[in-house]
């Protein structure tokens, strides 16, 4: 017989009660873990890194914090404070979920290595506070909470798919030295040698017709319409 799991990280903490206010605890500890990887990426965080950054034994930090998993778990919590869900939900469930969009669009971008975490549901009091906000958003359109969950879920998937191509095109902007305007001028030539050979019509479509630099705002907009477009028809409840 396997053996259980331990408790999560979440009801670890819950049960050990206030107590005075120390220079070191899992608080602490995830701040800085959160500077490491805004600076240098997920990858750098390590006990070791975050040890020397405080001024502690890697040990003096496993006290607090069990293992990297439930430091990752900490950390991505965390940032997800940082979404402002004041005065959701309005009463327009689209102008709400347009918001939750644009919040999770903005908190990637401010932490480009929360894309890797948020896959599996977390229990953390920010997790927690997020989905009731977003789930209230849907409410009160005669939906079940299954038809809820995906409503609001099919446009924070686009959100994430959206702002993952973001990241992925500002990361090979790094790796390459290249913007993509750079890109462009280096695929140019085989592009156009492709061209010649008249078998890709739609690629020539593209290279002719469609925005070179589309503003990824506009972009980001007009496309997260068309998602809630398709919503609005497919529960055929009000925007």
């Amino acid at each position: 017989m396997a053996d259980e799991p331990p408790p999560v990280i979440w009801a670890r903490l819950s049960s050990q009660g206030r107590g005075p206010v120390r220079t070191l605890d899992h608080v602490a500890i995830t701040t800085a873990a959160i500077a490491l990887a805004d600076e240098d990426g997920i990858g750098a965080v390590s006990m070791r890194k975050i040890a020397g950054r405080m001024d502690h034994s890697p040990m003096a930090l496993y006290r607090h914090v069990g293992s990297k998993d439930d430091l990752t778990e900490l950390m991505y919590d965390a940032v997800l404070g940082e979404l402002e869900l004041t005065g959701i939900p309005s009463g327009s469930w689209r102008a709400d979920v347009t918001r939750l969009a644009r919040e999770i669009r903005r908190l990637h971008h401010a932490h480009p290595w929360i894309a890797r975490f948020g896959h599996r549901p977390t229990l953390g009091p920010n997790a927690r506070r997020f989905l009731e906000a977003g789930l209230a958003c849907v409410d009160g359109l005669g939906l079940d909470i299954d038809a809820m969950m995906d409503l609001l879920a099919t446009a924070l998937q686009f959100t994430r798919g959206f702002v993952e191509q973001e990241l992925g095109e500002a990361e090979a902007q790094r790796r390459t030295g290249l913007d993509f305007a750079g890109y462009q001028r280096q695929t140019g030539p085989f592009i156009s040698q492709l061209l010649q050979e008249g078998e890709l019509p739609y690629l020539r479509r593209l290279i002719i017709e469609a925005d070179d630099l589309p503003d990824p705002e506009a972009l980001f907009e007009r496309r997260l319409a068309m998602v809630l477009d398709g919503l609005t028809a497919r529960i055929g409840c009000p925007s």
